[in-house]
């Protein structure tokens, strides 16, 4: 606990300082102030529980000290000290709620239990405090468990009634309530923020609430009926527009659902669960959407997304021909197309633009390029995909990607012997099932000797032509080993290999596996 002592006489000060126990009284830190002005500076500093003053001082008096004291400081304890028994300055105490006031000659007893006074006070009030934070504290854990047990079902209703009630919760249980959901991603909430927002706006609504965090990104808010006033449609859509718009001014990117209104609140675990799942269809949707219905579109909008067969070979043949345009084009006809399908499960979507992003990084290591940091953690890409909470997040990062492939592609090219190696590669890339390609066809093609094909191309990639082309076709026969419908000869000619028991003896020595027992390690 923290005491001031003002007093102007330094005898006086010593005195007093040197006659009382601080620490066995509970005065863990003492300050000393000459007068009124210093004490004032001091209190801005430490804001003490108690202040000892004399009435008499220079610049600024005791009374005036305690008046600015009280205004600043209005749980601060004050004890007056004076020599003069003087009627005004009684009253100035009086009104200034003054502890105690001391006669000088200081009889040390005396002022030891006007100190005790005002310490026991200040104990005092710090419990009432710390009674009511934990109070308050317990209301609010009481009205979060509740929350969460209206969602798990299975509940005592007698036991839930009783529990809000001794949290000062009071609602029609038995009218319509509805459950709201609503996903904050950026940034993420703290707790006391978010709690200070929700109260705020909803109670002003006039509608009995309760909320909980269900994890790091999610919050389930209930709205319950008032005894006489039900809650319906209009007030739910007025609520969520409401706080939608005080979410926007906190968070960047959130989404909001709300589930049916069901006949009372032993059937909000329908009502949750009809708002998770339009909070899920908010992936579809942009950011700061809320979703009020469920989605009854086209016939089309029910049914999954199904990538056509030939997409990904598409996909393939344009970064083998370095058509960006024609990329960057499927890339957006794939969005908006998935787009239309809000039933397709997002993990489908997410696995979709996670196959598009490894191609493009087999393509860039192909050219002797990295799309990601070769010293960060495993899977970064699907990594990078998990984290997207929105279709467009995905797009956009999908997109970065190719944009980085294509200005890292165009950088290499003005280096001149990086655009041959480009072309090299292109050319084996659409030639790499001939079962006859030779370093003789490749350049050819490129009309230049072998010689001279061969040093360029290991200088760009760092392997030779013939290691470059094995590896290639190992890598399209491990896609076409995944399908199960493809006989092992039949992937083996599908990538350049007449001969099935060659092919075999070089899948296992770049694998260390047999084809047949890839394939059988890749079913799920």
């Amino acid at each position: 606990m923290k005491l001031l002592f003002a007093e102007d006489e330094k005898f006086t000060r010593d005195g007093i300082r040197k006659s009382i126990a601080w620490q066995s009284l509970g005065i863990t830190e003492f300050f000393e102030a000459v007068d009124g002005l210093e004490a004032v500076a001091i209190a801005e500093q430490i804001k003490p529980d108690i202040v000892l003053t004399d009435i008499r001082m220079p610049r600024m008096d005791g009374i005036e000290l305690a008046f600015h004291l009280r205004r600043k400081y209005p749980q601060c304890k004050i004890v007056f000290m004076s020599g003069y028994a003087d009627k005004d300055y009684l009253k100035a105490a009086i009104t200034l709620k003054a502890v105690s006031y001391v006669e000088k000659p200081i009889d040390i007893e005396e002022l030891e239990e006007a100190l005790r006074a005002a310490i026991t006070l200040c104990q005092e009030e710090q419990r009432h405090l710390v009674n009511d934070s934990v109070a308050r504290e317990n209301k609010s854990y009481i009205k979060q468990e509740a929350a969460l047990q209206l969602i798990r079902g299975g509940f005592d209703d007698e036991n839930l009634h009783n529990r809000l009630a001794a949290a000062d919760f009071e609602a029609a249980l038995q009218g319509p309530a509805v459950t709201v959901m609503i996903k904050l991603v950026s940034p993420l909430p703290s707790k006391d923020q978010l709690g200070i927002i929700l109260d705020t706006l909803l109670a002003p609504c006039g509608k009995p609430y309760l909320y909980a965090p269900k994890d790091d990104h999610h919050v389930i808010i209930h709205l319950f009926s008032h005894y006489n006033d039900d809650i319906d449609n209009h007030t739910l859509h007025q609520i969520c527009y409401e706080l939608s718009l005080v979410l926007k001014r906190e968070y960047e990117l959130f989404s909001m659902a709300a589930g049916k209104i069901v006949p009372n609140a032993k059937r909000l675990q329908e009502s949750y669960t009809s708002a998770v799942l339009r909070l899920q269809a908010s992936f579809f949707h942009k950011p700061c959407s809320i979703i009020l219905h469920d989605h009854h579109g086209s016939e089309a909008s029910s049914q999954h997304y199904q990538a056509p067969p030939e997409q990904l070979n598409s996909f393939q043949k344009a970064l083998i021909e370095e058509n960006f345009d024609e990329l960057d084009q499927l890339l957006h006809t794939v969005t908006s197309d998935i787009r239309q399908h809000p039933g397709t499960l997002i993990v489908s979507v997410k696995e979709l633009y996670y196959r598009f992003i490894l191609e493009m990084d087999k393509f860039a290591q192909s050219r002797n390029m990295r799309l990601f940091d070769a010293s960060e953690e495993n899977d970064v890409p699907w990594k990078l995909i998990q984290e997207c909470h929105y279709l467009d997040d995905i797009q956009r990062v999908t997109s970065t990607k190719l944009q980085e492939l294509k200005y890292a592609l165009i950088e290499r090219s003005n280096g001149g012997m990086s655009s041959t190696s480009s072309r090299i590669t292109r050319y084996i890339h659409l030639h790499f099932a001939d079962d006859d390609l030779s370093v003789q066809d490749v350049s050819d093609h490129m009309q230049m000797t072998a010689s001279h094909l061969i040093s360029i191309f290991k200088e760009a990639t760092g392997k030779t032509i013939k290691q470059y082309v094995t590896e290639y076709r190992m890598e399209k026969a491990k896609d076409l080993l995944r399908n199960n419908r493809l006989k092992v000869l039949d992937v083996a000619s599908q990538v350049g290999y007449k001969d099935g028991e060659h092919f075999a003896k070089i899948f296992r020595k770049s694998t260390g596996m047999t084809p047949s027992d890839y394939r059988e390690r890749c079913q799920p």
